[in-house]
Formats: C-alpha cells, sequence, structure tokens
C-alpha cells in the first residue's frame, strides 16, 4: 500500500575489473623508428617527406627475423561511476507508468572506446639486448584515449492507459477494452572524435615513425558542442588541423564532441473483443517513433587533408570560400566534413489482427 500506488528508487553502481585481456604486439616498431639514421634507404633518393626514405618495415623490426609477434596480456582494466533511478506508479485507475534513469558518472578504462587496436594498448620501447619497456607518456595515452564514451544518460520510460469500459451490449463490444501504451527511449549525447585522412605522405610511418602508432587530430580552438541545429555544420571544423610530424600520437583525446540528444516514442493502441466459447478477436497497431523524429543519428567527421605539409586546408569541406552550401557535400549522400549523414528511422506502423480460441 504505497502513498499514490508510486515507489522511487535510487542505486549506486561500481564497477572495477583489471587482468582485462588485450593483444599486444612485442614487434610493433618503436614512435621514430624510420626517422633515425641508421634506418634510412641510401639507394632511395632524399625526400623532404619524413620516413619517406625509411627501410622496409621487417629491417626496423625490433625483433630481427620476425614482423608482428602478438600475444595477449592482462593489462585491462575497467572502473565505472553511476546512478540508477527509477520512478515507478503501479497500475491503479487504469494506469501505469514508469520511468528510468542510468547516469554515468564516470566510465574510464586501460583501453577506451574505438582506441584499441587502432594504437598499441601498450606504447613500448625496445632495448639492443631485445627487452622493451613502457615509454613515460603511457599515463598520457590512457588520460587521453581511456573514455569509454558512454552517455551521460540513459532514460526508459513508459506507460500503459486501459480506457474505462463506455457502454454495455452491441455497443459495448466496439468502445470497451481498449488499451494504450507506449515506450519511450533516449539518452544523451554520444561523445565522439574527429579523424583524419591524409591523399600523400601522411601514413603513419610518415607522421609517427612507426607503422604500428597512428597520429591525432590537433585541436586549435573552440569546437563547438558536437551537434547543432545546422545539418551542415554539426560542429567547428576551423578547431581542427591534421597531425604534423613528428608526432607521437597524443595530440587529442577521443571523447571530446557530444552528439545531440536521442529520443523515440513507440506506442500501441489494442483491442479485444469476448466472443462466445471462450474464443478472442484481437486488434493491434504498433507505431514506431509516432512523433516522426528526424534526430542526426550520425555525423562524417573525417576531414580530408592533402599532406602534412598543409595540414590546415579540409579538402571535402560542404561549403565554399564564401560560406556557401556545396550541394554535393551538404547532403548525407556524400556529406562532407561535419555534414550529418545518418538519421534516426521514420515513423513506420505495423498492424496485427489474431483470433484465439
Amino acid at each position: 500500500m504505497l502513498p499514490f500506488a508510486t515507489v522511487l528508487d535510487a542505486a549506486y553502481v561500481g564497477h572495477h575489473s583489471w587482468n582485462e585481456i588485450y593483444p599486444l604486439n612485442l614487434g610493433a616498431i618503436d614512435i621514430g623508428s624510420a626517422f633515425l639514421p641508421q634506418n634510412q634507404d641510401r639507394t632511395l633518393a632524399v625526400s623532404a617527406t619524413p620516413g619517406a626514405t625509411a627501410v622496409v618495415t621487417p629491417l626496423m623490426a625490433p625483433l630481427r627475423g620476425y614482423n608482428n609477434v602478438w600475444m595477449t596480456r592482462n593489462l585491462g582494466w575497467r572502473t565505472y561511476h553511476g546512478l540508477q533511478l527509477s520512478l515507478q506508479h503501479r497500475l491503479s485507475r487504469g494506469v501505469q507508468f514508469g520511468l528510468n534513469d542510468t547516469i554515468s558518472l564516470s566510465d574510464h578504462g586501460f583501453c577506451g572506446a574505438g582506441a584499441c587496436p587502432s594504437v598499441q594498448s601498450l606504447r613500448m620501447q625496445h632495448n639492443p639486448d631485445g627487452t622493451y619497456s613502457v615509454r613515460s607518456d603511457q599515463a598520457r595515452q590512457e588520460e587521453l584515449l581511456g573514455d569509454m564514451l558512454t552517455p551521460r544518460h540513459i532514460l526508459k520510460g513508459t506507460f500503459l492507459w486501459t480506457l474505462p469500459n463506455w457502454s454495455s451490449g452491441a455497443l459495448g463490444s466496439v468502445l470497451n477494452d481498449w488499451q494504450v501504451a507506449g515506450v519511450w527511449s533516449a539518452s544523451t549525447g554520444q561523445p565522439y572524435a574527429v579523424a583524419y585522412t591524409y591523399s600523400s605522405g601522411g601514413s603513419n610511418i610518415n607522421l609517427t615513425g612507426s607503422p604500428d602508432y597512428a597520429g591525432r587530430v590537433r585541436v586549435i580552438g573552440d569546437t563547438g558542442s558536437g551537434w547543432s541545429s545546422d545539418p551542415v555544420r554539426q560542429f567547428r571544423a576551423s578547431a581542427f588541423q591534421g597531425p604534423i610530424s613528428p608526432s607521437v600520437g597524443l595530440e587529442s583525446g577521443n571523447g571530446y564532441l557530444r552528439g545531440c540528444f536521442q529520443s523515440a516514442l513507440d506506442t500501441s493502441i489494442s483491442k479485444q473483443i469476448r466472443m462466445p466459447g471462450n474464443k478472442t478477436l484481437s486488434f493491434r497497431a504498433d507505431i514506431f517513433n509516432i512523433l516522426n523524429q528526424a534526430i542526426v543519428t550520425g555525423r562524417n567527421t573525417s576531414m580530408q587533408l592533402a599532406s602534412p605539409n598543409d595540414p590546415v586546408t579540409i579538402v571535402n569541406l560542404p561549403v565554399d570560400a564564401s560560406g556557401n552550401a556545396i550541394p554535393a557535400r551538404a547532403r548525407p549522400n556524400g556529406a562532407g566534413f561535419g555534414v550529418a549523414n545518418n538519421y534516426q528511422p521514420p515513423r513506420t506502423v505495423q498492424l496485427q489482427i489474431r483470433f484465439g480460441f
């Protein structure tokens, strides 16, 4: 016997794991190896592009005679702190509803979402005798790339309304036994980051001196929140520049932008007709995204650049120098840098008739 047939529940949720298994490449080429004098191919002409005259990868391998040497190690860890809130109104007078909110306060780990295996899980440097040690900037990598990209709020709401019986007899078989139900799903913006591609001279070996470690985008100004009402400008493209050599792959983190609030309301309307002999005839209509919201769920986050010699000029912008939209890049199909390229599914309806006996 609860006051107003309603209960409020709050709970702390914590998680800490350790010794998680991650892949480790003992043959990973050290950062800067392609820039060293002893690793230059003297048969090649001198090039202004860093790493362009480096010897082939096997000759730079720290374990001579081997290329990649993969093994699994118990390196991983993850720590999560959150709150779970729940408000539930039990069925009373034909009405029932509830709302749940999972609040992520902190979610970090050894190798955050999207960071492995695109970068080495452990930043190593090898010694002449074959042993290896962890680089001093390992802690910096875990600080920048340890975000597991969990939305701050994940919400789920439900409701059920059993309509009262309006009449009896033949008219009651039409007006009575209607039921309306719904599920509301929502979450705050998904964290994400910007990526890059160079048309030439911008491979890993040109930027970090190692094919096993990648550079990261440089953030030089105000990026914006990561979403906007303008589908062509979801963030400020001018805030990003490509990495330059020599890079150690720690120019930026992996969750400094956030998408927009996601929301969808799905409803169901059902009616049951009782028939003689314990038979029933049921009608049901399921309407997904009944509000027909067109919320952005994806963006083109990859900026294209010509070469590290010009890490500033983005060649796939959706607007020209005057700020006018370029039609071919302003649409989801062929979206330019920063353009919305995916939306939640539109309203759909599913109808069902069922005879029970």
